[in-house]
Parts: C-alpha cells; sequence; structure tokens
C-alpha cells in the first residue's frame, strides 16, 4: 500500500499537524531509536506535556505504594466517583517498556476511570535497560497480589480486577496475566488491550507498511525497544515477554482495541485470533484512520476517546460495574 492510499482520520491529521509543531517547539529529537534511553524519556515528557494539559477530572487522585519484589512500586489510584468497593483496573502505560510515565497517559487514563466507573490503579513499573525483563512483569504481579489481599485499603473490590495497558502495557497485562497463571490461578477477570506488543515479528503486512517512520512508532522504534527491554535472544521464548508464545487456555473476557495505521495492527490480529481458537471470549475492535500512541491525544482525537470509551465500558460489563 502507498502513502498516498492510506487513509487517516481527520482528527488524526490535525494531532499529527500538532505534534510535528510540538517537535519544533522544543527542539525534539525526530529519530527516537537513536536517542540513549534517558534521553529518550525527557523527549517523550516534553512531547506529551501539552496533550495532558488538559485532562478528564476524576473525583480523587491518590499516590501510593505497594511493596514489590525490589523495592516500592509508586501507583497512582484514580477514582471515578466517591463511591466504596468499585471494581478496579491495573492499568500499565505504553513506552516501549523505556519511556513514559504516570503523567504522559495521565488524560487517558483519567478518561478510562470516568468511562468504566471503576478505579484505576496506574502502576509506575520500573523502565528498560536499567530494569530488565521480567522487572516491569514481576511488579505488575505484585500489584495484583496487593490488591486481592488489601484492596479494601483503596476502597476497592478485590474479586473484582482487570488488567489493560497500552502498545508495551498492553504487553505487560498480558504477560502478567501468563505469570499469574503460571503460579497457579489468576484473579483477573478481564484484560482491556490497547494496541499492544504481543509478538516479535518484525516482517508482518502491518510493520512493512507502517515501520518507515511516518507513522509514530516505526520497526526501527520497536526492535531498539526489544533491545532495550530483554537480556537476550532466550527472553524472545518466554512468553511472560512474547504473549504470542503463550498458551492462553482459560484467559478472562479479553477486549483488545487496535489502531488501522500501526505497525503494531497485526500483532493484536494474531493475538486475536490465538484466543479465539483457544476458546477464549474476546473481542477485537480496531479503530480506522488512528495511529500508535493515539490514546495519549485525546485532546485532539475523537476517535481515541472513542477507543477508551467503548474498552471503559467493556471492561465495566466485565467486572459487573456501572
Amino acid at each position: 500500500m502507498a502513502e498516498d492510499q492510506i487513509w487517516v482520520d481527520p482528527d488524526m491529521k490535525r494531532a499529527i499537524a500538532r505534534a510535528q509543531e510540538i517537535v519544533v517547539e522544543y527542539g525534539l529529537a525526530t529519530d527516537r531509536s537513536k536517542l540513549t534511553p534517558v534521553q529518550a524519556r525527557e523527549r517523550s515528557e516534553l512531547d506529551r506535556k501539552w496533550w495532558n494539559e488538559v485532562r478528564p477530572e476524576v473525583a480523587k487522585i491518590v499516590d501510593t505504594t505497594v511493596p514489590g519484589p525490589t523495592g516500592d512500586i509508586p501507583v497512582r489510584l484514580l477514582y471515578p466517583s466517591e463511591n466504596e468497593n468499585l471494581p478496579v483496573i491495573v492499568y500499565l502505560h505504553g513506552g516501549g517498556w523505556v519511556v513514559g510515565s504516570l503523567e504522559t497517559h495521565a488524560a487517558g487514563m483519567h478518561l478510562l476511570a470516568l468511562e468504566s466507573g471503576c478505579v484505576v490503579a496506574a502502576v509506575d513499573y520500573s523502565l528498560a535497560p536499567e530494569n530488565k525483563f521480567p522487572a516491569a512483569v514481576e511488579e505488575t504481579v505484585a500489584v495484583v497480589d496487593f490488591i486481592t489481599r488489601s484492596g479494601a485499603d483503596w476502597s476497592v473490590d478485590p474479586t473484582r480486577i482487570a488488567l489493560s495497558g497500552d502498545s508495551a502495557g498492553g504487553n505487560l497485562a498480558a504477560g502478567a496475566e501468563v505469570a499469574l497463571r503460571q503460579r497457579g490461578t489468576s484473579p483477573v477477570k478481564a484484560l482491556g488491550l490497547i494496541y499492544g506488543v504481543f509478538g516479535d515479528d518484525f516482517e508482518t503486512d502491518s510493520y512493512r507498511i507502517f515501520g518507515g517512520g511516518n507513522w509514530f512508532l516505526s520497526s526501527a522504534d520497536m526492535k531498539n525497544y526489544f533491545g532495550h527491554y530483554l537480556n537476550g535472544p532466550a527472553d524472545y521464548d518466554d512468553p511472560r515477554a512474547v504473549p504470542m508464545k503463550a498458551d492462553v487456555t482459560g484467559f478472562p473476557p479479553c477486549f483488545l482495541h487496535s489502531a488501522g495505521v500501526d505497525v503494531l495492527r497485526d500483532d493484536t490480529r494474531r493475538f486475536y485470533e490465538k484466543l479465539k481458537d483457544a476458546g477464549v471470549e474476546v473481542h477485537h475492535t480496531e479503530h480506522a484512520g488512528i495511529i500508535h500512541g493515539c490514546m495519549t491525544q485525546i485532546r485532539m482525537v475523537g476517535k481515541a476517546r472513542q477507543l477508551i470509551g467503548g474498552l471503559g465500558k467493556q471492561l465495566a460489563g466485565a467486572l459487573g460495574g456501572m
């Protein structure tokens, strides 16, 4: 497919233009794959600052910590209301396991709390390469374990837990579910995965069509991120790192959302087929005309708001919320 044959949503076009203006305004590097992790994080925070200056207002925000395998794990609790005993969505932000934070994804996570009627427990997990696989997966499991033991301390229902995330965060959500099941039974009742990293095949149609660097996330970016995150070739065979290689039999209901203009589009298509073939209740919505990372751009992109709203209602239904 030629570049001029790719349909892009009008809101998305305007957001891409605004993102290019932000690059100029802040003097940001245009090739992220050549940055050091520290430089990439600094760029990410500046790149996403404007998008999060306007964010939906939740009822309450609480910053807390959870004991983890190597230290305390920061968690931000976003309450949609003052109601008690709400379901909880453990959310992992995107950023290639290397960049991103609770601030870069704030607006989208606020909207998810409001649309779902659930408390969003946003995990500020340890980033690679300083903390390589499986550090972030193990921290996610630790947060789930804390909720099952002490969810009442947060005024959430410890029997109604979902795992959710976007991009690398979607990978971590799926990987944590794999880890929980490897250990025994999982308390997670649903998965909500937004344009996640599920495979390690860089030769899919979507990588070939969209991987050149014109659509925010490139093939070079993804190879660079995997290189920072994984310890070596053996990790590509670990289903906690590459969920396409997992036995997904018995997974809870899964709600997958993909972007139509995204190198990772086919990761979601393939993961959907894998889950369906395993007999898992799975729903996949592909959002035409939007690019990777758009859940951080709800300030301008109506389809991104629709994506989060749709996922919020799906998770609420699975958790008995709203």
